[in-house]
């Protein structure tokens, strides 16, 4: 997915956040497992919360509770409409205070286009000078775009943060609901003074502060998309264009299911 696919998700989640219901809070997972022997019990001070539909490191079971369901939507989607199973995998979320696993585009795209697990390539990749430019364009800044992006985790990487004892058919990083309101304030103020120049510095973050959560929708929507990538690019038995429209179709399903418009097939890469 692509910077300004992203950034096209900032201006309807302010109209989206008013629909979202106001009792939906965060729930704990329903149903938690024993720590398998082979993953770590802590990661840091993220603790392991084992569920039927994955492992998922959080610093507390509200945010586990809301990724347990966030896995349980796609496994369903995948069943639906593919008729296979997701399987089990690990989700780590990241929180403002935890280091960065990508700090940069070219970090971003190392990971989202690792060979191990990108068998399939999208059909219009951009390239680092094209989603820079970009960005620049939209007055976007990278550092919080890049670390609010929900990323790939591949076997290399995993080993990095300590989880390399530990095979699953895909794992993901996803921005913590507190990472997500950071990382889109930064870039709500950047877009915000690209529009308007008239405006000062505290006034755009004064501005995109009394919308936080809304800005924070554009990072926590999109959360699934690399999951899915991860698992459609695992089918072997299909072919190119089978992963690509899938992949596609899922990247659509998601804005539609937010009501939010649909990127083009070029913004989108696939």
């Amino acid at each position: 997915m692509t910077t300004r696919a992203l950034l096209r998700t900032f201006a309807p989640s302010l109209i989206l956040s008013l629909a979202i219901c106001a009792g939906c809070g965060p729930k704990p997972p329903s149903v938690l497992l024993e720590t398998p022997a082979e993953l770590p019990a802590d990661l840091g001070d993220k603790k392991l919360f084992h569920t039927p539909q994955a492992y998922i490191y959080a610093r507390d079971e509200l945010a586990a509770g809301e990724m347990d369901r966030m896995v349980a939507d796609v496994a369903s989607y995948v069943k639906r409409k593919h008729g296979r199973e997701l399987g089990k995998g690990l989700v780590l979320i990241m929180d403002p205070k935890d280091a960065p696993i990508a700090a940069t585009i070219e970090d971003q795209l190392i990971l989202e286009r690792d060979p191990s697990i990108m068998v399939t390539k999208p059909r219009h990749p951009k390239t680092v000078e094209e989603t820079r430019s970009r960005m620049v364009d939209e007055g976007i800044p990278e550092r919080p775009m890049v670390r609010g992006a929900s990323l790939l985790l591949p076997g290399s990487k995993r080993r990095d943060l300590g989880l390399g004892g530990f095979n699953s058919p895909w794992a993901v990083a996803v921005p913590s609901h507190e990472l997500a309101v950071e990382s889109g304030v930064e870039v709500g103020v950047g877009a915000l003074r690209k529009k308007r120049p008239d405006i000062s510095e505290e006034q755009a973050r004064k501005l995109a502060g009394s919308f936080s959560n809304s800005f924070a929708k554009a990072f926590e929507i999109v959360r699934p998309i690399p999951l899915f990538v991860y698992w459609a690019q695992a089918q072997s038995d299909w072919p190119d264009d089978q992963r690509r429209e899938a992949i596609l179709a899922f990247i659509k399903h998601v804005y539609r299911s937010n009501w939010l418009p649909v990127p083009s097939d070029d913004e989108l890469q696939w």
